[in-house]
This record gives C-alpha cells, sequence and structure tokens, in this order.
C-alpha cells in the first residue's frame, strides 16, 4: 500500500508541476510579447512556488526520507536553501501581481502587501539563523510568522478573483464582458482556494504534537490528500489557460455561436 501511495504521490507531483511549468511559461511569454507587468509577475509566481520551489524541496524530502527531519548533511541543506528561497520570491510575486493587478490604488493594498512581504523574508531569515534549513520542522518565532505568509497569501488572490468575478458577471449581463474571460476570474479564485488547501494539508505535519512517529503514520494520508488538491489545482489551471472548445462553447449561450481563442493572461479592467 505505501508503494502505491507512493507512487500516485510522484504522479500527481510530476503532473502539478510539469502542469504548472507550462502555464508559467505561457505567461511569461505573454509577458515578454505585450510587455504587460500582471503576466509576467503571474508567471514568476508560478514558476517560482509551483515549479522551481516546490520541484526542489519534493526532491529534498526524498532524498531526506522523513516528512519531519533534521539532517547536517550540506547537500541536503543547500537542497532545502534553495527551494525555499525560490518558493518564496515566487509568493513575492504573487504578492506584488495581487496588489498591482486588482488594487493599484489602494493604501491598504500597498501597506498590505508590504506588511506580507516584510513578515515573508523577515520570517525566512529570522527562522533559519539557527536552523540552516536543516529541519522543516516548525521553530521560533521567525518560522510562524513566515508561514502565516505561505497559510494566507493565496486567499488574497482568491477573494480579489471572486470579487472581480461577481462584477463581471453583472457586465456580463449587461453584454460588456465576454463570457470566457468573465469564467477565468472564477476559475482563478478557486485554482487560488486549492493552492491554500494544498498547502494546509502540506502542513498538518507540523501541527502533529505527537512527535516524529506521528507524523510519519499520518504521512500516508497526507500525501494522498495533497497530491489529489494538486492535481485538482492544475486541472483548474489547464482549463483556466487552454479551456477546450467544448469548454468555451458551453460557457457562451448557444445563439452567439462559438468563440474563439482568448487572450490567456489575466486582464485588468
Amino acid at each position: 500500500m505505501r508503494g502505491l501511495i507512493q507512487s500516485y504521490q510522484i504522479l500527481a507531483t510530476l503532473i502539478f508541476v510539469a502542469v504548472s511549468a507550462v502555464v508559467s511559461g505561457r505567461l511569461l511569454l505573454l509577458a515578454r510579447r505585450t510587455g504587460e507587468r500582471p503576466e509576467r509577475l503571474l508567471g514568476l509566481g508560478i514558476l517560482g512556488t509551483a515549479v522551481l520551489g516546490y520541484g526542489t524541496l519534493i526532491v529534498a524530502l526524498i532524498l531526506r526520507g522523513e516528512p519531519i527531519g533534521v539532517t547536517d548533511e550540506p547537500g541536503l541543506r543547500l537542497l532545502s536553501g534553495i527551494g525555499n528561497g525560490l518558493h518564496d520570491v515566487g509568493v513575492s510575486m504573487v504578492v506584488l501581481f495581487v496588489w498591482t493587478t486588482f488594487r493599484p490604488g489602494e493604501t491598504w493594498a500597498r501597506a498590505l502587501a508590504g506588511l506580507l512581504l516584510l513578515a515573508l523574508w523577515g520570517g525566512h531569515l529570522g527562522g533559519e539563523l539557527g536552523n540552516g534549513y536543516r529541519s522543516s520542522a516548525p521553530g521560533n518565532a521567525f518560522w510562524w510568522i513566515r508561514y502565516s505568509v505561505i497559510w494566507s497569501y493565496p486567499l488574497w488572490m482568491m477573494i480579489e478573483s471572486y470579487r472581480y468575478y461577481g462584477l463581471m458577471r453583472r457586465r456580463r449581463a449587461l453584454g460588456l464582458a465576454d463570457p470566457v474571460v468573465t469564467n477565468r476570474f472564477f476559475l482563478w479564485g478557486s485554482a487560488s482556494l486549492g493552492t491554500a488547501l494544498a498547502t494546509w494539508t502540506a502542513s498538518i505535519p507540523y501541527w502533529l504534537t505527537g512527535g516524529p512517529e506521528v507524523a510519519i503514520a499520518w504521512s500516508p494520508v497526507i500525501q494522498v490528500a495533497t497530491a489529489t488538491v494538486g492535481v485538482v489545482t492544475v486541472t483548474i489551471y489547464a482549463l483556466t489557460f487552454f479551456a477546450p472548445a467544448w469548454y468555451r462553447n458551453w460557457l457562451v449561450a448557444p445563439a452567439e455561436g462559438p468563440v474563439p481563442n482568448q487572450r490567456m493572461g489575466p486582464r485588468r479592467d
């Protein structure tokens, strides 16, 4: 059973990283053509969090062999440091994307983005001063400050995407918005929720107070849950940016006829 679970997790991880890489690459290519900042920030955000950061941390975890373990192996510590650094760069790009795309003129949004970035990097540096990437287990107060950002930042994206979806639906009712673009905000809000859920499930071992034995015992369930949420999330990614014709046509009233391919990147209205 453990071998089956590990195979499922590896397959789900490969799918998650591969689809995320395609989505981030498409966004970055779009940003290169258009010169638009939102596509660049979001593309870098997905690349940093879901592809480079997550991928590196998974490799480090596999080599370490335990969900929460301590190591003094220089190679593993280096991998963990690179993975955490790339992941947090990606988180920073997503935070900047949400602020500059959805709330560019809002003082409170600028302050929130600044607070999130300060907490993220202050927690990252402060948490590793004594740890040195030897363990992923909860450490000092800085560790919790950093993870408070990691656990919560997708929710800002989710809230803004759903909020804008509501605005676009009203415009759509008046014939002023494209149905495919309108639906894209709903899908992206749902993908952001999936990102939050995957992060929360992956963090369950940190809350198990019975020691490493308890974390190891629960590891198969946590792995299946995290992998499943990840697959659902990247499926929504794919539907957002690579919606098949049948789905795009389903979004449009029959009288309006088939719709052509739309611009893939998120839009500002």
